[in-house]
């Protein structure tokens, strides 16, 4: 058996007839702690995994500013004026129609407040 959780970053590895009381004690004392049967292969392994690289290829630059406006509560005219631009150069960033340079993704960090290399690809 396998036990992951999250905040603690325990690895334990228990075997033997008292291995389902452990792992019945961790459950309750760690509701969000990950167990893993042997030769269970409901889990795989994230990086390098397909569906990572599915996902990674979803993050485009456009689709991370569209995202943290949205968490910041800022319009795309909000956004434009605080970065000096003009809101038809921020849609296309944000659709992926224009790239986003080095001075304009510093600025976008500034102003939302993330590190400004998200945005570079």
């Amino acid at each position: 058996m396998r036990v992951v959780e999250r905040t603690h970053l325990i690895d334990v590895s228990v075997t033997g007839s008292g291995a389902d009381t452990v792992a019945a004690l961790i459950r309750s004392s760690y509701p969000q702690a990950i167990i893993e049967e042997e030769g269970d292969d409901e889990y795989e392994d994230w990086e390098g995994s397909e569906f990572q690289k599915e996902i990674k290829a979803m993050k485009t630059p456009g689709k991370l500013v569209h995202a943290y406006r949205a968490r910041a509560g800022l319009s795309l005219v909000d956004l434009a004026s605080a970065v000096g631009t003009k809101y038809p150069n921020l849609s296309a960033i944000e659709n992926d129609r224009r790239a986003i340079g080095l001075v304009m993704a510093r600025k976008l960090g500034e102003v939302l407040k993330v590190d400004y290399r998200k945005f570079l690809c």
